[in-house]
């Protein structure tokens, strides 16, 4: 047992000790040694005890909730349940990789006055449905950001931080919360994982909310990855479509509450209804893009789809999610033609 860790795995678990396990071994090949994995376990069964004893590292350290709280709140048990200065928000199958906390501590000790570290995470397919819903191929897909050199490094300041997030400088990459480590009185200070109602968004909200506080250090090298399988959260649109039309003005009003002290907020505002709109347009197509690979009615989603894009604040981008959907070469051409306007 590590009596002071640095750095504490924050997980939550839900009946899937097979993947619990993999994760579990995955994570021990750290080659950075001083660190926890706190487990919150939602199954009143306990099945993932049985999975800590069996692996019997006294770096883990596990934890029943006795009810299932939801993936949000387990979550932020625990970090209530922590020890560590730095915190890894990391679910059950998303892999990190053996360097993740050394490189990302090294970045700490060269520059230790920011509040997140971050490279970025790899996309993971596993089968052709998930390759058919992202339009990926099935494997390890890379992120790096093609702006940026290989392991080159990017400091950004807290007042900085959200305008350069929610303009999409990092939209073609995954700052998943499971390949940064985040000071702890930094993860309090926002009150862990953003819990507004919803689990959509709510990665990027987490890393704006962050990374607003003191800044974030960056490096374009690959930490993890998000393991894609088709089961995914955002994949069951039947339990979700209430949060997906509520998200955009949940994930508004939380990022609000923690930037709009912020000297540019008027122009961040413009910024973050924008994103919402980019991002919403994107999991709009995965949603069209697996009901019509499953072969099944699409009806449900376009009257929620009606509803969220009825927000005023991301009305317009309604008719780029009709133009991709339907027609991706005319909307290829209509890029070229704004980049040729602009200039670019």
């Amino acid at each position: 047992m590590i009596e002071y860790p640095l750095v504490s795995f924050c997980m939550s678990t839900y009946k899937r000790p097979e993947i619990l396990y993999n994760q579990l071994n995955i994570l021990l090949t750290q080659e950075y040694k001083n660190f926890e994995i706190v487990i919150s376990d939602n199954d009143i069964d306990c099945s993932a005890k049985g999975v800590v004893e069996k692996i019997n590292d006294s770096r883990i350290r596990y934890f029943s909730n006795s009810v299932n709280l939801g993936m949000v709140k387990s979550f932020n048990k625990s970090i209530e349940r922590s020890k560590g200065e730095f915190i890894v928000m990391i679910t059950d199958d998303d892999p990190a990789y053996p360097h993740m906390l050394k490189s990302l501590i090294n970045l700490y000790l060269d520059s230790p006055n920011y509040g997140v570290y971050a490279g970025c995470g790899d996309l993971i397919i596993e089968n052709d449905f998930s390759s058919q819903t992202l339009s990926r191929k099935v494997g390890i897909n890379s992120t790096l950001l093609n702006t940026m050199g290989k392991d080159e490094i990017l400091k950004v300041e807290s007042h900085n931080l959200p305008a350069i997030y929610l303009d999409g400088f990092f939209s073609n990459t995954y700052l998943l919360w499971s390949c940064c480590i985040v000071k702890r009185e930094i993860i309090l200070a926002i009150q862990g994982m953003p819990d507004y109602g919803s689990e959509l968004l709510t990665d990027h909200a987490f890393m704006v909310a962050a990374g607003s506080k003191e800044g974030m250090v960056y490096i374009n090298q690959s930490m993890g990855g998000q393991t894609i399988h088709g089961d995914n959260f955002g994949y069951d649109f039947s339990r979700i479509k209430e949060k997906y039309i509520a998200t955009p003005n949940l994930f508004y009003t939380y990022l609000k509450s923690h930037i709009e002290n912020f000297e540019n907020w008027n122009q961040i505002e413009i910024k973050l209804w924008n994103f919402v709109g980019r991002g919403y347009v994107e999991y709009s197509l995965m949603i069209f893009k697996m009901l019509k690979t499953k072969g099944e009615s699409k009806k449900e989603f376009f009257d929620s789809l009606n509803k969220a894009f009825a927000n005023k604040n991301i009305q317009k981008w309604k008719y780029k999610f009709y133009v991709k959907a339907y027609s991706k070469k005319l909307f290829n051409l209509l890029l070229i033609v704004k980049n040729i306007l602009k200039g670019d």
